[in-house]
């Protein structure tokens, strides 16, 4: 049976390999470990690749893969994690002899020796979050200024965010938080999230503030009908429920649709209607009466939850937000005929490009002029705290959009954007 270190990096390779989300299984041994180690990595493989690109007197054969892999996690857990070198190494130098020979073994010795030796230089050196073709994504929309105070916000592990069915303070005070805003709570250190207080009666769900925005910025919802597109793994869905809503949830994955139904079951919430169906056929074809109300979550590059998910960073490219914009557009250009007049389409992306946040719903307003107009956000809709400020998330057009960088004493929030706009036609 695999250690935790070489689970560790299967974990790290199937991500980089897959180009997908990084997974660590229920049954992983020292899941806690595994997670931070392999996170960490991801959050700091820019500056790994550069220092292993000193130390290795020329790159290691694509044979070899593996064994460099190994080099990054071997120099994560001694730059950045508080193992003691020895037992480090010794861990590390074993594996790679187990999956190559004495050769690769000693090689990993020598880098992780040399790397040792030299820590202080290393850490010394100006962090780089983001490589090069990530970053061509954030070039396209923000300042040198603004990344660098997104990569920084982004370096270091975020903390969890719940949403409370209730009495968000209680919950705060009880688990040892913060109340951030409306049922956003926020945990730093949170530890198994199956062991803290209330998941197990469902009192609360995993939700990050600013993906819990768009419905909370609908206002009162109770006995609307609600249609919750791409809904799993169900976040937003709990939320229309908890507020009232007849829900009607979407998504084309069978799969997370059954992670949507788990999640509502332990939170207690009766089933809605859930369809399983790819979003802009089930439109095209949609024969029944129309929704007070339209929440879409649309496909997107998903690269706005770079925080939680570092790994993404190192495979996510422009063609993957050309790629979702242009699905967007075809899905928003077809929704006006399931939704009544007068009634409220709520859009979302956890996307850090424009192509698919701001530039999208402007785009789509000047298309549908006459159809659909903007519904300004305010802060009072956000239902702040009393200790947080809420109005930098907001845009002078009324749109909410989110850095990681914002609210950085409640740790920061992913990059998100939303709109909310009114079918006058």
């Amino acid at each position: 049976m695999p250690n935790a270190r070489e689970y560790a990096l299967h974990c790290f390779s199937r991500s980089l390999n897959e180009q997908t989300f990084l997974t660590i299984e229920a049954d992983c041994p020292d899941s806690p470990f595994v997670h931070m180690l392999t996170t960490t990595a991801f959050r700091r493989l820019t500056d790994i690749r550069q220092i292993l690109s000193h130390l290795l007197h020329k790159p290691l054969p694509a044979k070899h893969q593996k064994i460099y892999r190994l080099l990054c996690l071997g120099a994560t857990e001694l730059l950045f994690m508080n193992t003691a070198n020895y037992a480090c190494l010794n861990e590390w130098v074993s594996l790679a002899k187990k999956l190559g020979n004495s050769a690769l073994g000693g090689l990993v010795n020598a880098v992780l020796r040399r790397l040792s030796a030299d820590k202080s230089t290393f850490l010394a050196q100006p962090p780089q979050f983001f490589p090069d073709s990530f970053l061509s994504i954030l070039k396209q929309d923000y300042s040198s200024t603004v990344i660098a105070d997104i990569a920084k916000a982004s370096l270091s592990e975020p903390p969890l965010a719940l949403s409370v069915k209730a009495d968000a303070p209680a919950w705060a005070e009880r688990l040892g938080g913060l109340h951030l805003a409306a049922n956003t709570v926020i945990l730093r250190n949170a530890g198994k999230i199956p062991a803290l207080a209330g998941f197990n009666d469902g009192a609360w769900w995993v939700q990050d503030y600013a993906a819990s925005i768009a419905v909370t910025s609908l206002g009162n919802i109770k006995g609307k009908r609600v249609l919750d597109l791409c809904a799993a793994p169900g976040g937003k869905t709990a939320q229309l429920i908890n507020a009232g809503a007849i829900v009607t949830s979407l998504d084309s994955s069978a799969e997370r649709l059954q992670t949507l139904r788990q999640n509502l079951k332990r939170l207690h919430f009766a089933e809605p209607e859930i369809i399983a169906a790819d979003a802009l056929q089930w439109l095209q074809t949609y024969q029944g009466p129309a929704f007070d109300i339209i929440l879409l979550d649309a496909p997107c590059s998903a690269t706005g939850i770079f925080r939680r998910h570092p790994e993404i960073i190192h495979f996510k490219t422009k063609a993957d937000v050309q790629k979702q914009a242009a699905l967007q557009k075809q899905i928003l250009d077809i929704l006006s005929r399931v939704l009544v007049t007068h009634g409220l389409l709520a859009y979302c992306v956890c996307s850090i490009a424009k192509a698919e946040g701001v530039a999208q719903i402007r785009s789509f307003l000047k298309r549908s002029a006459g159809t659909f107009a903007p519904q300004p956000i305010t802060a009072g809709e956000l239902l702040p705290s009393t200790s947080a400020d809420l109005s930098s998330l907001i845009t002078p057009e009324g749109f909410v959009s989110t850095l990681p960088s914002m609210l950085p004493s409640f740790g920061g929030v992913d990059a998100f954007f939303i709109a909310k706009l009114q079918k006058v036609k």
